[in-house]
């Protein structure tokens, strides 16, 4: 006697395993989706401390910019732009200053990367006049 390989369960056995139904097909989507989330939440653990922002800003302006336009934005000696006057729909005009330089200033690209530059615009923001 030979057996037979191409035996299939029926209907009622497949369905009281959960296989091809909806219901099956739902749940391995939502468990497909949650393994995806915890896989990139630890694969990626940085990109929240990447992000810019005024604290890290604060830190780069200490670094780079205070010497010229003053200790905490306070630009007493009145020989750079007072960085607390931009506005929020002046970003590219700060980023190209930045990056390229304006009047006295120095070009910062090279040494400033993006994110350093968002971060500084992040603090300033926090800072500016209101």
């Amino acid at each position: 006697m030979r057996a037979n390989y191409n035996v299939r369960p029926c209907d009622g056995e497949r369905k009281a395993a959960g296989a091809g139904t909806m219901e099956n097909n739902g749940q391995m989507t939502y468990l497909r989706a949650g393994a995806l989330v915890v896989l990139l939440a630890v694969a990626c653990p940085c990109a929240a401390e990447d992000a810019p922002s005024a604290e890290k800003g604060e830190q780069i302006y200490a670094e780079n910019c205070a010497t010229c336009h003053g200790e905490d934005l306070v630009n007493n000696a009145g020989i750079a732009f007072d960085l607390r006057r931009l506005t929020a729909g002046e970003h590219d005009r700060f980023v190209n200053s930045v990056l390229h330089g304006k009047n006295a200033m120095p070009p910062w690209e090279g040494v400033l990367d993006q994110r350093k530059i968002e971060s500084l615009w992040a603090y300033i923001r926090a800072n500016a006049y209101k």
